[in-house]
């Protein structure tokens, strides 16, 4: 009776053994769940995979790879979702999201093989292949633009600049408030003045800044004020939306005693969709701003409206040239009227893609990408630009963290060259020879000052040779490709032994 006992109690403490693992796991899921459900997406993502190490299942492996896309990690997410697709159980939905994540991973060819299997479930598919033929085509073009970065990026989340004074209005994720739905803190809007010494000083604007988001600003140069994205809230409370939504908002800070003042709604703002992403043209009488409101063509598009005695009039779109099935978001118009916004559908390299396009007539012309390096397969986004010099926003790797703040110069077209020599001094009557093998014309000869005028060859794919008696001969190929930011193209020759003696 004794070992019987023994027994029982045995199997006892092995059934319980078992079942306690399994009660353990279901804890963990259901924790998960709950902080999934709530939208923290860091912490559901953390207790996802601990039960996923311990067996797979596929509805875990669905949510986990939605906290990472959530929570912007593309590479984590990629992986998550190619594991789904890895077990042959990819729907429509699953299959576009992973296509997407390798297009913004940069892996364009098998990018198209999914965005074609996708196309099997809806049409859309074959055009979202094309534009990773596009992108192969033209990611190796020589770009316009020379990029750098700014020395007040941090491992936190800097974008959205506007230029302002000497610098830029920009928002910073630096607080100590957490947004639990991306682990990272609220936004707030700083400036940042560069110095004399091409140093870099940051602040936080007075006034301005609430404890959740602020962030996408825009500087109006007309009336000195300040427009922005705010989250909405109300006596410093999250408002949910009745389908539990937190909608964006606009905002006008007006610049009163030399400083921005409080800031009030525009009447814009609806309880039922969100608007945000200021800009308003040169004269300040149009606001163009992203809205998600019904009747779009897609998620977010682009709508304007105009002042009106001291108000807004009823949005209107912008229009189907600029508008898409995708989203367009963070819209900025130059002074000479070149309105520039960012796009995840026009064709692309992948992610949101920055574009411009003018006014032709009563039509926006056909929106024009701005190329590499500019743009990445990432999300690049929040333009804006002053007299050939701008700032945009870009998660793309490489940089500080997060997103980060870029300078952008636009490089000219190749318009004279200034020949010199190895001791810098210009070189005078260096002789700019056109040529196409065999024939070949003289352009120009250079002036005292060493500059030459090709500006006939402008955009022109042919080669110039550059000659002087006493030193070697210089040959620049595809001058029609080449850029500078003033348009001149410096040209060193080199003297000949003993030939300029």
């Amino acid at each position: 009776m004794r070992m019987q006992a023994i027994y029982r109690y045995c199997l006892i403490i092995i059934l319980f053994s078992g079942i306690s693992p399994l009660h353990a796991q279901n804890e963990i899921l259901a924790k998960a769940d709950k902080y999934y459900n709530n939208g923290i997406y860091p912490e559901a993502a953390a207790l996802y995979i601990d039960h996923l190490e311990q067996q797979y299942d596929y509805i875990v492996n669905v949510k986990l790879a939605d906290c990472y896309y959530r929570m912007e990690e593309w590479s984590e997410a990629e992986h998550w979702y190619g594991v789904i697709v890895s077990h042959n159980i990819a729907d429509a939905g699953t299959l576009l999201r992973y296509a997407t994540l390798l297009k913004m991973n940069g892996k364009y060819r098998s990018a198209k093989t999914y965005f074609l299997k996708y196309a099997a479930y809806k049409p859309d598919g074959y055009y979202l292949a094309s534009t990773c033929d596009w992108a192969l085509a033209n990611m190796n073009k020589p770009s316009q633009y020379y990029i750098d970065t700014l020395p007040f990026n941090t491992k936190g989340s800097e974008m959205t600049p506007t230029i302002y004074k000497n610098g830029i209005i920009f928002a910073k994720s630096n607080g100590t408030k957490i947004n639990n739905n991306t682990g990272l803190p609220y936004y707030d809007l700083y400036s940042a003045d560069v110095r004399t010494d091409g140093s870099w000083i940051t602040n936080k604007l007075d006034h301005v800044n609430s404890p959740y988001h602020d962030a996408a600003p825009y500087y109006d140069g007309a009336s000195k004020g300040l427009y922005f994205t705010r989250s909405n809230h109300y006596k410093n409370r999250t408002v949910v939306s009745i389908d539990g939504q937190v909608r964006l908002e606009l905002f006008y800070a007006p610049y009163v005693d030399s400083k921005f003042g409080t800031p009030h709604p525009l009447n814009v703002n609806s309880k039922i969709y969100s608007v945000g992403h200021p800009a308003t043209t040169p004269d300040g009488n149009i606001l163009i701003f992203a809205s998600d409101k019904q009747g779009g063509k897609g998620g977010t598009d682009l709508y304007y409206c105009m002042k009106r005695n001291g108000n807004w009039s009823e949005p209107k779109s912008m229009g189907d040239v600029i508008n898409t099935a995708g989203d367009e978001l963070y819209p900025f118009m130059t002074a000479d009227g070149t309105l520039y916004f960012a796009s995840n559908y026009h064709p692309g390299f992948g992610g949101f893609d920055l574009f411009k396009c003018e006014r032709e007539g009563d039509h926006w012309s056909t929106p024009e990408n701005l190329g590499m390096p500019v743009n990445s397969p990432q999300d690049d986004y929040g333009f804006t630009m002053k007299n050939g010099v701008g700032y945009f926003s870009s998660n793309r790797p490489g940089g500080m963290g997060g997103d980060d703040i870029y300078q952008v110069t636009q490089m000219a077209q190749i318009a004279s060259v200034f020949v010199y020599d190895n001791n810098k001094n210009a070189i005078y009557k260096a002789r700019v020879t056109f040529f196409e093998s065999p024939n070949s014309q003289v352009i120009c000869e250079t002036d005292p000052n060493g500059y030459g005028d090709v500006s006939t060859l402008s955009g022109v794919s042919t080669s110039i040779k550059i000659s002087k008696e006493g030193y070697l001969d210089k040959v620049i190929n595809n001058l029609g490709g080449l850029r500078s930011s003033n348009g001149v193209l410096p040209v060193e020759l080199t003297p000949l032994i003993g030939g300029n003696e």
